[in-house]
């Protein structure tokens, strides 16, 4: 069985003519890493590779390039340049460390083990077709039906000729690009409770908070890999009103979006509902009600619930996954979002001094 290759930023260090390189992973696997960097090697070369996780683990690993992506692939798939590499040799430490991170990571994106319900129907629009297939190829391994377009406008027509239960769509598009699709879908009775993925070039906290205001349910960045992107469906589908009947709002990867951000975003939104945090140091519940925070569940509870809060504050590696419902009880923290962030961002400085 093919071991699943999973988005995840790491450092990445080789030798390349007698200096250095440092580059950051696209998809890291238990046999392999995808590199991003325009200093390729040629197919079949081996060399020493230092990975460091996220989680700060490092370790090294005699490797060898599988494949490379060139600059025109790269563009057709919607991915960068780089190159594959299969893992060969790995001490016993590196070892444990790399399959410990992603077992603990695979737990944190999969939802539990659940079939798909029969007849889930997704529309994609997706203007590139090379990246279109692959996307249509993996959805369909993996028990979807998929309409697949290359304009938002004929997405849009797809949708209102047969309610779809997922939209997959791309920001930038002919005709008719994302933003417009996104904004015609929640524009409409009919359609605007249907989760929308958005795939955009653009990383920025401010693009991403925009798409999330407009109603998105998760957001991707290219370049990405389809085995994310089935999971991330699958867990919408599991949480969504064919699964347990509560509305998942949005959910991503607080390496794309810190919690701060996020925070202040529910505030100003004035929204109701727990947002799940998993991290690589531990998981915590958050209580939101009309965009404050009343409760924090985790870690110690010897800690008051303001310092449990600014210890969640500081994870920085993880996931995260909002859902909206009614938040009942008492308000346990007692100060507003901004001014609880402030004050994180204040202790924060103040141990940067010392």
């Amino acid at each position: 069985m093919r071991e699943p290759r999973l988005v995840t930023r790491c450092r990445v260090e080789f030798e390349r003519m007698d200096r250095v390189v440092r580059a950051e992973s696209e998809d890291l696997s238990k046999n392999g890493v995808f590199v991003r960097t325009d200093e390729l090697l040629p197919i079949g070369a081996i060399t020493e590779v230092t990975l460091t996780l996220p989680d700060g683990a490092r370790f090294r690993v005699i490797a060898r390039v599988a494949h490379l992506l060139s600059p025109s692939a790269a563009r057709a798939l919607g991915r960068h340049i780089g190159m594959g590499f299969q893992f060969l040799e790995t001490d016993s430490h590196g070892r444990e460390a790399l399959v410990q991170y992603l077992d603990d990571l695979i737990d944190e994106l999969t939802p539990p083990p659940q079939p798909i319900p029969v007849g889930v129907r997704i529309v994609l629009a997706e203007p590139s077709t090379p990246a279109l297939e692959r996307i249509v190829v993996a959805l369909e391994q993996a028990g979807y039906v998929v309409d697949a377009f290359v304009d938002g406008a004929d997405a849009y027509a797809a949708c209102m000729s047969q309610r779809p239960d997922v939209v997959i769509t791309a920001a930038e598009m002919a005709i008719m690009d994302g933003w417009t699709l996104l904004r015609q879908l929640g524009a409409n009775p009919r359609l605007d409770d249907v989760p929308v993925v958005f795939i955009s070039d653009d990383p920025s906290d401010m693009t991403r908070l925009q798409a999330y205001r407009l109603g998105v349910r998760d957001y991707i960045t290219k370049p990405f890999i389809e085995e994310e992107l089935v999971i991330r469906i699958g867990r919408i589908i599991v949480r969504d009103g064919r699964g347990s009947g509560e509305a998942t709002m949005l959910s991503g990867s607080l390496s794309e979006i810190s919690l701060p951000t996020l925070l202040s975003l529910l505030e100003f939104e004035r929204k109701s509902g727990i947002l799940l945090v998993l991290a690589s140091v531990g998981t915590a519940r958050l209580f939101v009600a009309e965009g404050r925070i009343v409760k924090v569940e985790c870690g110690d509870p010897a800690h008051s619930p303001r310092e449990r809060l600014m210890t969640v504050l500081d994870w920085v590696h993880g996931h995260f996954e909002f859902t909206s419902c009614e938040v009942i009880g008492s308000d346990e923290i007692g100060s507003g979002t901004t001014s609880l962030l402030l004050e994180h961002a204040r202790i924060r400085d103040e141990s940067r001094r010392t």
